[in-house]
């Protein structure tokens, strides 16, 4: 009874597929580094929280205090965003929810009576614009709140508020 052969191993072929192999990982690499050198800052994610209407978020803000937003991917940037004052185009802050190095538990709690956030494990006391704790730049383009998490624009980036 014949046994079928299995398939041979051809060395063009073999040759071939190795050398276009190392020519993808030359290319890859020199993507990678080319990518890598236009930053010296990596970030992950959105370098922004946008699309977000100056005027609708002041008037919330206004109704049912400051807006806290947990951070959902690993819950150690969970950030607070105020609005101070009647001009939309103005009076914005966004912060931590808390000191560096404390956990969750520690985020600062507002109270609408005082209008102050107090540390939940320091019972430290923060004004309404969030003074001590570690500041995130907000910028106005046009009608929409931009707050950005990684600190990289300038105010200059964008338009300002033109309500």
């Amino acid at each position: 009874m014949p046994v079928a052969k299995g398939p041979k191993f051809n060395i063009r072929s073999g040759l071939i597929f190795g050398g276009l192999a190392v020519v993808a990982a030359i290319v890859l690499g020199f993507v990678a580094i080319t990518l890598g050198s236009r930053s010296n800052r990596l970030v992950l994610g959105d370098t922004n929280f946008s699309s977000i209407s100056a005027a609708n978020m002041s008037a919330e803000i206004a109704e049912n205090g400051p807006i806290l937003w947990p951070d959902i991917a690993n819950g150690t940037r969970d950030i607070w965003l105020q609005h101070t004052g009647d001009d939309p185009g103005e009076g914005w802050f966004a912060f931590d929810a808390r000191r560096a190095g404390e956990g969750r538990e520690c985020n600062v709690q507002w109270s609408i009576t005082d209008r102050t956030f107090t540390g939940a494990c320091s019972d430290e006391v923060f004004p309404e614009t969030g003074d001590g704790l570690p500041q995130i730049p907000v910028y106005i383009d046009e009608f929409t709140l931009v707050i950005d998490i990684n600190g990289i624009h300038e105010a200059s980036d964008f338009a300002g508020y033109a309500g």
